[in-house]
C-alpha cells in the first residue's frame, strides 16, 4: 500500500501479485492491480484485476469508470460505454455524462442523447454546452423549431460562442429566416473574424435577402 500510494507501481504490483497467491478473491487489491497496471499502460492486464474486483463484489463507481477508461483504450467501445452507463446511472458527472451524449447522438441514438444533455442541464442548469448540444440533436432530427430554441438558450449562458452562433445562423437558413440567419452569422464573425464559414455566408445571406425580397415584390 506504501508502495501504491508513492506511485511505486512496479513494486506495489509484485507486492500484490503475492498476496492474491494465496487470497484471490480480495477484491480492493484488484482494484488496486487495476490501477497499477493502467498507469504502467498495460490495460489488459488492468482491464482482467478490475473485471475481477466488480467480481468479487466491489461497489466503487471509480472502479467502473476506471474499467470504461482502460476499456477505450483496447478499443471495446461497446463494453466501455456498458460502464460508463453503470456509473451515470449511480454517480453521475459531468465527464461521463459527455461521453455518453456523443456516443448516443454518433449512435443515432437521438432520445437517449437528449436524456442525456437533460441530466446534465440537471447537474449545471447554466453549462452551455449542453444547451447547444440538445440543439445539435434537435437539428439532426430535423426538428428546427427545437434546434433554434435550444441554441438560443445556449447562447443566454455563452453569448461568446461563435460556433453556436454559426449553428444558429444554419437553422434559421433551414427555415428561411434569413434576416435572422444573417444576424446570427454577423455575430460569429464579430466573435471571430478567421471564421471563413462566417465571412462566406453574410454575403450569400444578402443576396438571399435581395432575392426573397424581389419575390415578395
Amino acid at each position: 500500500d506504501i508502495d501504491f500510494k508513492n506511485k511505486r507501481y512496479t513494486e506495489a504490483i509484485r507486492a500484490y501479485e503475492k498476496i492474491l497467491k494465496s487470497s484471490s478473491r480480495k477484491a480492493a487489491i484488484h482494484a488496486n492491480l487495476g490501477f497499477a497496471y493502467g498507469e504502467l499502460k498495460k490495460y489488459k492486464l488492468s482491464s482482467e484485476h478490475y473485471e475481477k474486483a466488480i467480481k468479487y463484489g466491489i461497489k466503487d463507481p471509480q472502479v467502473h469508470y476506471n474499467l470504461a477508461y482502460t476499456y477505450s483504450k483496447l478499443g471495446k467501445k461497446k463494453e466501455a460505454i456498458r460502464e460508463y452507463e453503470y456509473v451515470a446511472s449511480s454517480h453521475p458527472n459531468m465527464d461521463v455524462l459527455d461521453i455518453l451524449a456523443e456516443y448516443y447522438t454518433d449512435q443515432k441514438q437521438y432520445e437517449n442523447a437528449i436524456k442525456t444533455y437533460k441530466k446534465m442541464i440537471t447537474i449545471n442548469p447554466k453549462r452551455a454546452t449542453a444547451y447547444s448540444g440538445i440543439g445539435y440533436v434537435y437539428g439532426l432530427k430535423n426538428d428546427i423549431d427545437k434546434e433554434i430554441e435550444y441554441y438560443k438558450i445556449s447562447l443566454r449562458y455563452n453569448a461568446e460562442d461563435d460556433d453556436v452562433y454559426l449553428s444558429l445562423g444554419k437553422a434559421y437558413e433551414k427555415k428561411g429566416m434569413y434576416q435572422d440567419a444573417l444576424k446570427a452569422y454577423i455575430h460569429a464573425y464579430e466573435l471571430n473574424p478567421d471564421s471563413s464559414v462566417a465571412a462566406k455566408k453574410i454575403p450569400a445571406l444578402k443576396i438571399k435577402i435581395l432575392q426573397q425580397k424581389h419575390r415578395e415584390s
